[in-house]
């Protein structure tokens, strides 16, 4: 649904204004005629004293209306507008219910309180209906993720035997992740439960990026493309393109956060100022870059580690040993040393699906290396003295 703009703004205001003057020179006549005509002394007496009390009241009433009527027409209106479209259609549900079940109990105890004299039953039956409506708006849209798993449950049973439902929080991603590209993998491996939530300005500011005119930023851009791409194709990850209009003026960032908020969603983005702004806002937010810090290996090719021999190798002159985590360690020239702990030189590091292998060599201590062997060097000829 595409939101108002300014210039539809600014005319509505305007016409809500004039209609507000005008009610309000109305009800400001009425009102002074009123004051007027019950009053007794200077004002019934003199004419122009009168005439100016109309006046004055009307201008009054002209003015309060005036300011008050874009406040009690337009600006509430365009609350809702927003609100219909960044809200998810859960909550929405959520809320018809909580209106219904509010409406339905105040109409209950308005029967009971009926009865009740001077009134005050319809008055306590309006205040009760009040409240009751807003703790069930209130409550449908806290408790939307009701609605979610009804949702769910209903596609799996509708689909069969098709691939279940993405289950889990949903993801808002950010054009830094994809620009970086390692989502793909993250992704592809299952470790992403929720929708991944692209927006539709982060896939226009790619699209601006792919069309700048500097060679990186074009690359940047064509590589953030062809990761939605990618997102896309796969079958166990759940993509949803969302378009959601926001006020001009509120960076992408503001963007971002409130579309995360209104969705109840968590953020991916390896950009450090979203990533402290997303969380002083109380977001939950997943780095790659510490996610990566986490899964990086426990020692880097070069480093010194200490090992205990367990048993010898498939190769010749190979010992094996294992980490606290059994990550195997292959040792070269380990085989004379079974059941002993040396330090050993790391040489690399082998990652693969099925876990860690680490590669090391024995280290040498200083005093049994091999020193280079010295050269003789021949006696140079003596100089003959000239006569």
């Amino acid at each position: 649904m595409p939101g108002p703009d300014s210039k539809a703004i600014r005319r509505a205001r305007t016409i809500s204004r004039l209609v507000g003057a005008v009610l309000g020179i109305v009800l400001g006549v009425v009102y002074g005629a009123y004051v007027i005509t019950n009053s007794q002394g200077f004002l019934t007496q003199n004419r122009s004293v009168a005439l100016a009390a109309l006046l004055g009241a009307a201008v009054t009433g002209a003015a309060s209306l005036a300011l008050a009527a874009p406040l009690l027409s337009v600006d509430p209106f365009l609350w809702l507008q927003r609100t219909l479209e960044e809200a998810p259609v859960s909550k929405l549900i959520g809320a018809t219910a909580g209106l219904v079940v509010g409406l339905t109990v105040a109409a209950l105890v308005a029967v009971l309180l009926n009865p009740l004299p001077f009134g005050t039953g319809v008055l306590i039956s309006l205040c009760l209906a009040c409240a009751l409506v807003y703790v069930g708006v209130r409550t449908g849209t806290r408790r939307h993720d009701v609605v979610d798993v009804l949702s769910r449950r209903g596609e799996r049973s509708g689909r069969g035997t098709e691939s279940a439902a993405v289950e889990g929080q949903p993801i808002v991603v950010d054009t830094s992740a994809l620009i970086d590209g390692r989502i793909v993998d993250v992704a592809g491996a299952g470790f992403l439960a929720g929708a991944l939530l692209l927006p539709g300005f982060v896939l226009e500011e790619l699209q601006r990026v792919a069309d700048s005119g500097d060679p990186l930023r074009r690359s940047k851009g064509r590589r953030g493309l062809a990761v939605v791409q990618s997102l896309q194709a796969m079958e166990d990850v759940q993509c949803e393109v969302v378009d959601v209009d926001f006020p001009p003026g509120i960076e992408v960032d503001s963007r971002l956060v409130k579309l995360a908020r209104s969705r109840a969603a968590a953020m991916i983005t390896q950009d450090y100022n979203l990533n402290r702004l997303a969380r002083i806002e109380g977001l939950r937010v997943l780095n790659l870059n510490e996610l990566a810090n986490a899964l990086k290996p426990i020692v880097g090719a070069g480093e010194a580690m200490t090992i205990t021999i367990v048993k010898e190798g498939r190769e010749p002159h190979q010992g094996v040993g294992y980490l606290d985590d059994g990550t195997m360690v292959v040792v070269e020239g380990g085989r004379n040393h079974l059941d002993e702990t040396v330090t050993a030189i790391v040489t690399s590091v082998l990652q693969t699906a099925a876990g860690r292998m680490i590669f090391a060599a024995m280290e040498i201590p200083d005093d049994t290396r091999p020193r280079p062997a010295r050269v003789a060097r021949t006696p140079r000829p003596a100089k003959v003295a000239s006569r």
